[in-house]
């Protein structure tokens, strides 16, 4: 099975996490596909949902996402929070 919603197939990897008051969990995603199970996480007082990923590199060859652009975009959400770190340095692209 293929995810394609929230454009998670246009990414190398991404992993979705999702924290509850009754329980929280993580995936992981590879091009779109699950390459794990619902994993639990502990507990740690949130709620929220937070998606990590890295674009697929032919996304990150003509496209460059500025800190702008996210504060133009987060602007619509407030109760949104949106963190950028470029890590196009880094060494291990891997994911976490």
């Amino acid at each position: 099975m293929k995810i394609t919603i929230y454009g998670w197939s246009i990414s190398e990897w991404l992993i979705h996490t999702n924290r509850r008051l009754n329980g929280s969990w993580s995936q992981r995603y590879e091009r779109g596909v699950p390459v794990t199970d619902l994993e639990p996480v502990a507990a740690d007082g949130t709620t929220g949902t937070c998606v990590r990923f890295l674009p697929d590199e032919t996304l990150r060859s003509r496209w460059s996402l500025t800190t702008g652009d996210l504060v133009r975009w987060s602007e619509h959400w407030p109760d949104l929070t949106v963190r950028l770190e470029d890590q196009r340095d880094a060494v291990d692209r891997s994911g976490p």
